[in-house]
């Protein structure tokens, strides 16, 4: 759905801030009613504010083109580390696991739990726990991503085929029959992912032969394999949890995220005491070391800080957020004030109110003190006429006047091969 840059945000402190830009692709905003999702779904997730959730930190557009800002997360995702594993034919060690998966718990419970000011519960349900949308920090932080994300795929999906089609295999039986889902749904889907990474391969993905619909069929039909007689010497107590959050009736799986978590810090505490962020820390290094070279996709190995790059070495994506010139541009040549915007002038980026942000947030993410616009903002240009045609619109043409020639010449060189007799 988006592609995702490393972008900088100067502080009001004078040093640079990394944060992770993912623009969403262009023909998402054909669909309003998906758009219109997406900002809501956006919006909520600027309310999240827990050790165990990659932030959201704005939401805006640029030329008809969504983007979000979010935390920048220097380290590696689950899925890319089960996948290393799976490759393989090695397990992750329970510890591991279990504590990855315990601070997917408590992030997911935060969510689940959330309720507005007038405190209302908002009931929040991810629909996309999957390993890919975890990420572990070179320090040992779990986080997880994309809240929300999931429902507006499938939204949108009757226009792009096949757009969550990898990520059948994590719904819970419940969504996968198109059903109204809650919080226990995403408790199947995080028992799916530790049933698979303490197995090392793949639960319903195998069953569905790549197959969407035979997928479905057997998140919602198919015999669980009991994962201690797959992982041998596994915990008895481990094998349990993973198995009450598997269960396809709904009233039979933890009621909570937060009795899920509850399960696994106790079994943590009774056979792992001691197990933190260093410990995770230092195994996923290990893993990842003993990796062979090249099994490992290249988003997988950390961006090394822009601080840190030689000027050759740094290439400007084509967002222009990211790069220099804009910073620069800036400083060369300021914003026209707002006031200053003439009546009916269309305006090339909007951005959200970051009322939602904590104060530590917002103060980083201001381009001067007192200021009601961050530094990411720079992406706002003086304000185009109506009539001035979007980047979109102007390719679209160059694409139509460009098979329209070749057709022409086409049909020319045929019609003078007949008048010579050739054809």
């Amino acid at each position: 759905m988006a592609e995702v840059f490393l972008a900088k945000v100067p502080s009001t402190r004078g040093e640079n801030r990394l944060v992770a830009l993912k623009r969403m692709h262009a023909q998402l905003s054909e669909d309003q009613s998906a758009v219109d999702m997406l900002v809501k779904e956006a919006r909520l997730a600027m309310q999240f504010h827990h050790e165990n959730v990659a932030e959201t930190f704005e939401l805006g557009a640029h030329d008809g083109t969504y983007f979000f800002i979010m935390e920048y997360v220097d380290g590696v995702d689950l899925g890319t580390l089960a996948t290393s594993c799976e490759n393989r034919g090695v397990r992750l060690e329970p510890a591991l696991v279990a504590f990855t998966c315990l601070g997917i718990a408590r992030g997911l419970a935060y969510a689940h739990e959330l309720c507005d000011e007038s405190g209302q519960h908002l009931g929040v349900v991810h629909r996309d726990v999957s390993p890919q949308n975890v990420l572990i920090s070179r320090h040992g932080e779990v986080k997880i991503i994309d809240f929300g994300v999931a429902k507006v795929a499938a939204r949108i999906q009757q226009t792009m085929a096949g757009i969550i089609k990898g990520k059948y295999a994590y719904m819970s039986p419940e969504q996968a029959s198109a059903e109204p889902v809650d919080a226990r749904s995403d408790v199947f889907s995080l028992g799916v992912c530790l049933w698979e990474l303490l197995a090392g391969k793949p639960l319903f993905r195998a069953l569905g032969s790549g197959s969407p619909f035979a997928v479905l069929r057997a998140v919602r039909e198919e015999p669980i394999a009991r994962i201690h007689n797959l992982a041998q010497g596994l915990s008895p107590e481990l094998s349990a949890i993973v198995h009450k959050a598997l269960e396809r009736d709904r009233g039979k799986r933890f009621a909570s995220m937060t009795e899920l978590a509850n399960e696994l810090q106790a079994w943590l505490d009774l056979h792992h005491p001691g197990y933190n962020e260093a410990s995770l820390s230092a195994q996923v290094d290990a893993v990842l070391a003993s990796a062979p070279v090249g099994s490992l996709p290249q988003n997988a190995i950390a961006t090394p800080p822009i601080a840190k790059m030689r000027g050759e070495e740094f290439a400007p994506s084509q967002l222009s957020v990211v790069v220099q010139s804009p910073l620069e541009r800036a400083r060369l040549q300021p914003k026209r004030p707002l006031s200053q915007v003439p009546a009916g002038g269309r305006q090339a980026s909007m951005m959200y109110p970051r009322a939602h942000m904590p104060p530590s947030h917002q103060a980083e993410l201001l381009g001067t003190t007192g200021s009601n616009e961050s530094q990411v903002s720079m992406l706002l240009t003086y304000p185009a006429p109506d009539w001035w045609p979007s980047t979109r619109v102007v390719k679209q043409f160059l694409w139509v006047g460009l098979v329209a020639l070749v057709f022409a010449l086409g049909w020319s060189i045929i019609a003078t091969l007949v008048r010579t007799g050739i054809l």
